[in-house]
């Protein structure tokens, strides 16, 4: 009796036993997250959208992720199920975009849900798609436009017409042809901020430059490229030119070159008189080797006056030539040394001089005295002539007319 009346009573605790376990069971539930994304914010033609997320914590073996995918009117175009790692939680799933005619242009919705005895979650996620990419322009500007050697110009390139977002994506500049060169920053790209970004080309060689900024595009935007002329110019340079009096009529003369691009040491420095009423003499060859931006010659004063020395660079390659002055006022002088000699030799020449007057007049003088003295013999000579001649004649005339004999 007591067996039949508790067989009677077993539905009624199965029923007790049901409601209870319903009622546990929500309280014993975990709490679960699910994460969706893809692997870019927006698609074009037939590309493939890879999602992925994970589940956590790790739900153990047995479940999946439900992906379903739905194009800007709510159409489902895609559906799937992706088993989800036991141990990690994660799972991936891949669509290819387009394919019918229900994958139109517009934002599109991925929906993912999980769930399990132990509990369930659910996320969103979306992405843009476009049929065809949408054709992009990308145009370049360089300021200044012409530049020296050595000189900058910052080239900016924007992009026009690109769906969606585009910030943060990569330009790519280069040199795509001209008879000139420039240097580009390595590696030659920048992130677009908003739709423009830019780089900075500085002058390598003179000549006309053509400069290329390139967009790669993204899933929804096509390439595009664009360019732009830059002129590079000869650098100006500036030549300077000062002399130093350094004694016995010689003057140092230093040429300095200032603006010049790259190194112009080794390279020659002609120097020549311009102008000036006086005059200098120049080494041959006029010319000395720059050593840094400098270098110097000597010149001698040769005539006095005012002398203009002009220093010419002739310039190279990447620079272009110029010229400097410097005025000297000439004074020829001689040294100690050269006055004595000087002074000597007019010394010399005086007394060569007043030798020869001396002999000259010692050669008069002893001319005059000889015919002096001829005279005054040949006066003595008369007289004592006429003397004898009268004493013979007194002495004829004492014995008898006729003159004695010894």
């Amino acid at each position: 009796m007591p067996l039949s009346r508790a067989l009677r009573s077993a539905p009624v605790l199965v029923l007790v036993l049901f409601a209870v376990a319903s009622f546990a069971t929500p309280a014993l539930a975990a709490s679960y997250t699910l994460t969706v994304q893809t692997n870019s914010p927006s698609y074009t033609g037939s590309q493939h959208i890879m999602i992925n997320g994970t589940v956590s914590p790790s739900p153990g073996p047995d479940t999946a992720v439900v992906l379903t995918t739905t194009n800007p009117g709510g159409t489902v175009v895609d559906y799937q199920e992706d088993a989800v790692n036991p141990s990690t939680g994660a799972y991936n799933g891949s669509i290819v975009a387009g394919g019918t005619v229900n994958w139109v242009s517009g934002e599109y919705t991925v929906k993912a849900v999980w769930g399990s005895n132990s509990g369930s979650a659910t996320q969103t996620t979306t992405f843009q798609y476009s049929p065809t990419a949408t054709a992009t322009t990308t145009s370049v500007s360089c300021a200044p436009a012409s530049i020296a050697v050595g000189a900058s110009s910052s080239c900016t390139a924007s992009v026009s017409g690109a769906t969606g977002i585009i910030a943060g994506e990569t330009v790519t500049f280069s040199q795509t042809g001209g008879t000139g060169s420039v240097t580009l920053p390595s590696p030659a790209t920048c992130t677009l901020s908003g739709t423009s970004c830019s780089v900075t080309a500085t002058g390598a060689t003179p000549g006309s430059v053509t400069i290329q900024a390139s967009y790669p595009g993204d899933a929804s935007n096509a390439a595009s490229s664009g360019t732009a002329s830059v002129t590079v110019a000869q650098a100006t340079t500036t030549t300077s030119v000062s002399c130093t009096y350094t004694g016995a009529n010689v003057y140092s003369c230093t040429a300095s070159v200032s603006g010049a691009a790259g190194t112009i040491s080794g390279e020659k420095m002609t120097f020549s008189q311009t102008g000036g009423t006086g005059s200098v003499t120049l080494p041959s060859p006029a010319t000395c080797t720059l050593s840094g931006t400098s270098c110097q010659i000597s010149v001698t004063g040769s005539s006095s006056g005012p002398v203009t020395i002009q220093a010419s660079y002739g310039g190279d390659t990447n620079n272009a030539g110029s010229s400097g002055t410097a005025n000297i006022s000439v004074s020829v002088t001689t040294t100690a040394s050269s006055s004595t000699v000087t002074s000597s030799s007019s010394s010399s020449t005086s007394t060569q001089a007043s030798s020869t007057t001396s002999s000259s007049s010692s050669s008069s003088s002893g001319g005059s005295s000889s015919l002096t003295y001829i005279l005054v013999a040949a006066v003595v000579v008369i007289v004592v002539v006429i003397g004898v001649v009268m004493l013979r004649r007194r002495t004829a005339s004492q014995y008898g007319g006729q003159p004695t004999t010894k």
